[in-house]
């Protein structure tokens, strides 16, 4: 049987005809996740993970996760998705589909910082882990900004490839990226393991609402607006 292939972009950019319900999911996630963070913030019940994690924190694997932590730092991650932003504008030659890329790695990641002021999670205890990162980090641990970008990441690319012969490895190579950073921030002592998973579910919900946001809303909008100009 012959596979059916399509240009590489042509998903990311094909309009939905779910926005009601794409809205929905990640509302709803948005609200659950944020009541968890809450139930967590005064239940730290995976602790002891992150104390085993942290344990073997050393060596090469220790080296590599810190630095897993400093690349994907907000401004290093925004640096990084701007240089695969112009990779994709010129290989497909289209600024749309750069644009649009970025923008659902945007809407994806980005308001994860919210939920993270809102519940307010502290970092796991300094005392309790034998490896404590330096420097300490003292905002919210709720949920995984790293995990987050790089799921968000994953996702977006399975939406710019999806229909290819590329998507599947897309598929795996993220996911095989999100399970590394998740293991990295837990190791260093940063995050709970919920904070991980916390940060994936709000990846998979929200991720459809971003791409929707940008095909739906914004792209025919700076489209008029381009006709017009």
């Amino acid at each position: 049987m012959r596979v059916q292939t399509h240009p590489a972009g042509s998903a990311l950019l094909t309009p939905t005809r779910r926005g009601r319900r794409v809205i929905w999911l990640a509302g709803g996630a948005g609200v659950l996740l944020t009541a968890l963070g809450f139930i967590l913030r005064g239940a730290p019940i995976d602790a002891p993970a992150v104390e085993a994690l942290n344990r073997a924190h050393t060596g090469a694997w220790g080296q590599t996760a810190d630095a897993i932590y400093f690349t994907l730092e907000p401004v290093p991650a925004a640096f990084l998705t701007l240089l695969i932003l112009i990779t994709i504008a010129v290989v497909l030659r289209s600024v749309r589909t750069a644009i649009v890329f970025g923008g659902t790695v945007a809407l994806t990641w980005l308001p994860t910082a919210a939920i993270k002021v809102v519940v307010d999670r502290p970092r796991p205890d300094v005392p309790t882990v034998v490896h404590p990162f330096t420097p300490a980090q003292v905002d919210g641990s709720f949920p995984s900004g790293h995990t987050a970008f790089i799921a968000a990441l994953t996702i977006a690319f399975w939406f710019l490839l999806r229909g290819t012969r590329g998507a599947s490895i897309a598929l795996i190579i993220g996911t095989l990226s999100t399970v590394i950073v998740g293991l990295a921030v837990v190791s260093d002592g940063l995050h709970y393991p919920t904070d991980v998973l916390a940060s994936i579910m709000w990846a998979i919900a929200m991720a459809p609402t971003a791409r929707w946001i940008m095909v739906d809303v914004i792209a025919p909008r700076l489209e008029r607006y381009r006709k017009r100009s």
